[in-house]
């Protein structure tokens, strides 16, 4: 089959442009590959948020930011939770759960209003700022 007369033929890219495209290629070719995006299941924002407590606030103990982690993640979810909804999420008993609140807000990272005999407790803002990074993994914070 023959080209008709009407359909161009291809053009052969100019040798500038071609030897141009083959310079970019070689200068860019040791630079590092953007890295893979963070995951963002809740496993994941999870174990960020434990490493971020044991290095900022220097918790060791596992079961602490185990829950304190739990309790970071209902607060992400939702705006404000009542002391036996963190309770429940870290799977603590009313003694230790409220030791736990009262961590959260020693490191600055919950404040609490009482209504109709609840508190409820939220972020606060510095903590709804760090842990947006935590949570992104944006600059080490995770």
């Amino acid at each position: 089959m023959q080209p008709s007369v009407t359909e161009p033929m291809p053009e052969k890219p100019a040798p500038e442009s071609l030897g141009a495209a083959f310079a970019a290629r070689v200068a860019h070719r040791d630079d590092p590959r953007p890295p893979a995006p963070l995951s963002q299941t809740r496993e994941a924002v999870a174990g960020r948020i434990d490493r971020w407590l044991l290095a900022q606030h220097r918790l060791r103990d596992s079961r602490t930011r185990h829950a304190l982690t739990q309790m970071l993640l209902l607060l992400l979810a939702q705006p404000e939770a009542t002391t036996a909804a963190l309770q429940t999420a870290a799977g603590l008993g009313p003694r230790s759960g409220a030791r736990s609140t009262l961590r959260l807000e020693t490191l600055g990272l919950t404040a609490w209003t009482n209504r109709a005999r609840r508190r409820y407790h939220r972020l606060t803002r510095g903590g709804e700022d760090v842990l947006l990074l935590v949570v992104l993994g944006v600059g080490g914070a995770g």
